[in-house]
């Protein structure tokens, strides 16, 4: 019985670890106007381990998430890829008709 206990409680804290790597990871992925943030994000995750990895994936999801899906086409890294598609299969049709 103390075995079990003992696993579950190693389980948590390995969770709770990974969590805070993954969460940290994404807060220093993830674009900043203000520098200090990044910081107080990543004391946050840190000082309270679970509750900070959850608000700090949170908080930064979409962002993180939405940049993640984009690439960068030409020089323009604004513009995702089913754009840049879109508007090079409008351009192609707009150079056959043209003839």
């Amino acid at each position: 019985m103390e075995n079990m206990s003992l696993y579950l409680v190693s389980a948590f804290v390995v969770f709770i670890l990974i969590l805070n790597i993954i969460a940290t990871y994404i807060v220093f992925k993830t674009h900043f106007v203000v520098k200090g943030r990044r910081l107080a994000q990543s004391l946050f995750i840190w000082c309270i381990p679970f509750l900070g990895g959850l608000l700090a994936v949170y908080l930064n999801r979409e962002e993180y998430f939405e940049r993640r899906h984009q690439r960068q086409v030409g020089n323009n890294t604004s513009i995702s890829h089913s754009e840049a598609i879109n508007h090079a299969i409008a351009t192609n049709q707009n150079h056959q008709s043209g003839r």
